[in-house]
Formats: C-alpha cells, structure tokens, sequence
C-alpha cells in the first residue's frame, strides 16, 4: 500500500463517528489551481477550518453515484488510512 502526505490539508466536513472530508489546493502545469479532496478516517478530534499535515495509507476507490442531473456517474474517490496527522501552526505577525 503507498503512502501519502498532504501539506497544508483543511478539514472541509466533518463525518461524524468515522473522520473528515480535507481539501488541498494544488498548482498544475497550466498555472491553474485546482482543488483535492480526500476522506481521511480517524477518531482525532478536529474542527472545521483547521489545517494539517496528513501521512497515511492511501487508498483510491471508484464510487458510483447518481448526479445532480439525475445520470449515473463514477469518480475515484481518495481516502486516507492509519492518518497521522500535524496540526499546521500559523504564526502570528506581531
């Protein structure tokens, strides 16, 4: 299974009993930034709005789910097992 870490990941959701839904904003080739979303599984408290680093087992699943325009769809959906996780500490400019 591979590892993965993500810089700077914002807790998004919280999924009650069972973990998150994180958000990371990557620059590609183009010079757009584009958006990431993981599902990260643990029982760490955390807050909405919060930021961490994240390390774990990753685990990449297709889901089938139906659309807003009511059609059948499919996405890889990214988890991340085992996290470990680093609360990322702003510093304060005073």
């Amino acid at each position: 299974m591979a590892t993965v870490t993500i810089e700077n990941a914002t807790v998004a959701r919280i999924i009650e009993g069972y973990g998150f839904a994180a958000t990371e904003e990557k620059t590609i080739r183009s010079g757009e930034t584009i958006k990431l979303y993981y599902t990260v599984w643990t029982k760490e408290p955390v807050q909405v709005g919060e930021v961490y680093t994240i390390e774990g087992d990753l685990q990449v699943k297709l889901e089938e789910y139906t659309g807003k325009d009511n059609q059948p769809k499919i996405s890889a959906a990214t988890h991340v097992n085992n996290a470990l996780m680093m609360k990322n500490e702003v510093d304060a400019p005073f």
